[in-house]
């Protein structure tokens, strides 16, 4: 819990993930010309979907999990869902089986550091810094308010502090989708 002035707002990212997901996306590039090349009598329209369906997961399970760090709020971007939690509402973070954001809702394990060894990076306007898990931890710890003394009964008034969460249901469903149009179409090719 921090004491000082808030400090800038920030991203944190897995750049192994993020590599892997151009990687992935320049197969899915070969894919598509080598399809086209080797197609046979099969329908053009079969070829780019396999490519398009590794594309999209690309995105959505590597390139796009982060942490946001902003003045107001702490974002989790995952696979499944987007949580905002307002900062008052964050009670730690754990670093024992990864990064976990901590409330009064149960624990929440973070997409981009599953483990405690993981590699992560916080991007600013000024730029970027690798961290450990543990670095991270405290780069989130740095936005946490510190509680409030409190003596005698809870005040009459008190700000709604939430946290919300997002589900990304499209895509989810987009990668369902795609994931049983691209082994139908990689069967046909």
């Amino acid at each position: 819990m921090s004491d000082s002035p808030t400090p800038e707002p920030a991203r944190i990212v897995a750049p192994g993930m993020r590599t892997l997901a151009v990687v992935l996306w320049v197969v899915a590039v070969v894919l598509v010309v080598l399809g086209f090349v080797g197609r046979g009598d099969t329908s053009a329209w079969l070829v780019p979907v396999p490519s398009v369906f590794v594309a999209f997961v690309a995105w959505a399970v590597l390139w796009r999990p982060r942490l946001e760090l902003t003045a107001d709020a702490l974002v989790v971007v995952d696979v499944r869902r987007t949580s905002t939690y307002a900062w008052p509402r964050v009670t730690g973070v754990r670093t024992k089986y990864g990064l976990e954001i901590q409330s009064n809702e149960p624990d929440r394990r973070t997409w981009i550091a599953p483990r405690p060894t993981a590699r992560l990076r916080v991007d600013r306007p000024g730029g970027s810094v690798p961290v450990s898990v543990d670095a991270a931890a405290a780069e989130v710890l740095a936005f946490v308010p510190e509680a409030a003394p409190q003596d005698g009964p809870p005040p009459a008034s008190v700000a709604r502090q939430p946290i919300t969460h997002r589900v990304h249901g499209w895509s989810v469903l987009a990668m369902i989708v795609l994931g049983i149009a691209a082994s139908l179409s990689a069967a046909r090719l």
